[in-house]
């Protein structure tokens, strides 16, 4: 499929997205939400693809949301643009949540196979959220992150309310949250928000390594312990286990686990089909 805000890139099992709209850095408009939305979609059922890594396009990840009324004043979009956005606006006044801003969110972290946000530049924002909604997070020095909703006078918005805490623990959440301030890049990889730090030139090796690491394990079993990880953070630690059996279950009946013991037997790497 031909893409106008995304560049997809696919090599060794793994899918290499790009946020491509570098002229409005990287923001999240209703074409690149679609777009990534479809892909979504797309990768889930291709047995090609194993893992996904998001990244932005020229020197930024994604300053956040396409925020239409501010680039009307500053006459980089039309009016027109920007009143296709009121029926969404309206739905809001009305109590009901804004689908647009919560869907990709969603998206991401139901989306069955690991991800990984190759974060090049800032990531502000909703654009901070969408590295959230990944499993994974690698970055430059280059790289570094804002929640920034309160200083446009709102709370978090997009899931960084749930998904921040999560990643860094609630103390250092809610500073971010409350003061809207920069965390950068060397801060990020020491609080745990990101995996990996690596030179600029160095970034996107150290990604796909990592990335080509994961593509080798067995697809099934990290579907499964990614729904284990994403369902346990709501579960007491019985109904976790619990869980975590039936899906050991299911991972056993495979013919990937039974590759698993036969490699482990032989002493050499095992050949996982996703079967």
């Amino acid at each position: 499929m031909d893409y106008k805000t995304i560049v997809v890139r696919k090599e060794d099992l793994i899918a290499l997205v790009t946020l491509n709209r570098p002229e409005a850095a990287n923001t999240i408009n209703f074409d690149m939400k679609n777009e990534l939305m479809r892909l979504l979609s797309e990768l889930s059922h291709d047995d090609e693809t194993r893992v996904l890594v998001i990244t932005g396009a020229g020197n930024m990840f994604s300053a956040g949301g396409d925020f239409r009324p501010r680039h009307v004043r500053e006459k980089t979009v039309s009016v027109k643009e920007a009143e296709d956005m009121q029926p969404e606006y309206d739905d809001v006044k009305k109590g009901n949540v804004l689908p647009a801003v919560i869907e990709l969110t969603l998206a991401l972290q139901r989306f069955g196979k690991p991800t990984i946000a190759m974060v090049n530049g800032p990531a502000i924002g909703q654009g901070f959220d969408v590295a959230l909604a990944c499993d994974l997070r690698t970055g430059s020095q280059q790289a570094r992150f804002m929640m920034g909703f309160v200083n446009m006078g709102l709370p978090p918005v997009t899931g960084g309310a749930w998904l921040l805490p999560r990643v860094i623990g609630t103390g250092l959440a809610m500073e971010y949250i409350y003061t809207g301030d920069w965390c950068t890049a060397e801060e990020a990889y020491r609080i745990g928000l990101l995996n990996r730090l690596a030179a600029p030139e160095k970034l996107e090796e150290e990604t796909m390594k990592l990335a080509g690491r994961i593509a080798q394990g067995a697809p099934i079993a990290h579907r499964l312990a990614k729904e284990e990880v994403r369902r346990g953070q709501d579960m007491d630690l019985e109904s976790s286990l619990a869980f975590s059996t039936t899906c050991a279950v299911i991972a056993g009946a495979t013919d990937d686990h039974q590759e698993g013991i036969k490699a482990l037997a032989e002493k050499r790497r095992p050949q996982f089909k996703g079967r």
